[in-house]
């Protein structure tokens, strides 16, 4: 999932056409990863771990895992806080609410402009390149560091294939 979002995030730094969405991508596809990284990590530090992930916000996973670990993180501070912006980001977008959004501004389109004009909420506020950029590295940060303190090894991207082996 992580390699999902890094190509999204190649081709929004690549293309102007399509970035709010490849941004959208590169943040959906973050917290997915993070998400099932949590959920290797949990099964590895807990036997039990399938009964209680769901039981848990993904905050205390990662509260959890701070403590476990001994990582002592200000989990408020980068890169554990994209962790929690991209949470909150994949929540907006799958429990979607109607949201009146009110602001003033003068704007000059063209008439294919006004066609994808948008007035944004917050989660679209978020789909910028520099948003996704910043993110996505703040989330592989976030892994290697939970990755490396539970004695994983240095390289949490790395995936074994019977005897060949690829990057993720």
């Amino acid at each position: 999932m992580l390699k999902s979002a890094r190509v999204a995030l190649e081709f929004a730094r690549e293309k102007e056409e399509g970035r709010f969405f490849q941004a959208m991508n590169v943040l959906v596809y973050s917290a997915f990863a993070v998400e099932a990284y949590f959920n290797h990590l949990g099964a590895h530090l807990d036997s039990n771990w399938e009964s209680k992930e769901r039981k848990l916000s993904k905050f205390k996973k990662l509260r959890q895992f701070n403590e476990r670990l001994e990582l002592n993180q200000d989990l408020s501070k980068e890169p554990f806080r994209s962790v929690m912006d991209v949470f909150d980001f994949r929540d907006a977008l799958a429990h979607g609410k109607t949201e009146e959004v009110e602001r003033q501004e003068t704007v000059e389109l063209s008439e294919d402009e006004l066609r994808s004009y948008m007035i944004g909420t917050k989660w679209m506020d978020a789909c910028t390149l520099e948003n996704a950029a910043r993110i996505f590295s703040n989330v592989e940060e976030a892994i290697r560091q939970l990755h490396k303190a539970a004695g994983l090894g240095e390289y949490p991207f790395i995936h074994y294939h019977s005897s060949a082996y690829s990057l993720a």
